[in-house]
């Protein structure tokens, strides 16, 4: 029993006296400058007001940043589903990558975007846009698509509701028929 305690007691004080915590060598591990403070794959955020659902969003990877600024990036792929006051689904938006400012309460989406509405069968494509959550408003000034199934307009610049019911374009360039005049 003597020859067990004293290696056993050897390895213990081996074990309290060995471990080290240098706080220089843990912020060199752990602390990145540019890291996110959060990070989702297969994001589904669901925002609701006085009990009514207002939109679903859905991110492949999502970074969250605290500092400087707060923001969330979204890559990989983003989509919003957007509902009316009955909790209806009324209109889609899709993008490659965006970018949420919280404090703001924007959400600027880039590459590929899309913005459909069910109920007239339209979309809106093109490269940037700007959800502005506060006032459920959309807008870009860049190049637009929007087609339905009686026409086809272009033109640079569009401002919409979410729900993408009405819109107008600001610098409209283009309009083709795309039914038979009966």
């Amino acid at each position: 029993m003597k020859f067990l305690l004293f290696p056993l007691c050897f390895v213990f004080a081996g074990i309290l006296f060995s471990c080290v915590n240098d706080e220089g060598d843990v912020k060199r591990v752990t602390d990145f400058e540019d890291a996110p403070d959060e990070q989702s794959q297969n994001l589904k955020m669901i925002y609701s007001d006085s009990g009514l659902t207002k939109f679903h969003l859905y991110a492949k990877i999502s970074e969250t940043y605290t500092h400087p600024k707060h923001i969330s990036n979204f890559r990989d792929f983003v989509k919003v589903d957007f509902f009316n006051s009955e909790g209806l689904l009324v209109s889609t938006l899709t993008a490659q990558r965006g970018v949420y400012d919280h404090s703001e309460e924007l959400v600027v989406v880039k590459d590929s975007v899309r913005l459909y509405n069910y109920k007239k069968d339209q979309t809106l494509e093109t490269e940037e846009l700007t959800w502005n959550k506060r006032d459920s408003t959309i807008r870009t000034d860049k190049q637009v698509v929007v087609r339905s199934p009686k026409e086809l307009l272009t033109g640079r610049g569009l401002k919409t509701k979410q729900d993408f019911s009405y819109f107008e374009i600001l610098n409209p360039t283009g309009r083709l028929n795309l039914k038979k005049e009966e």
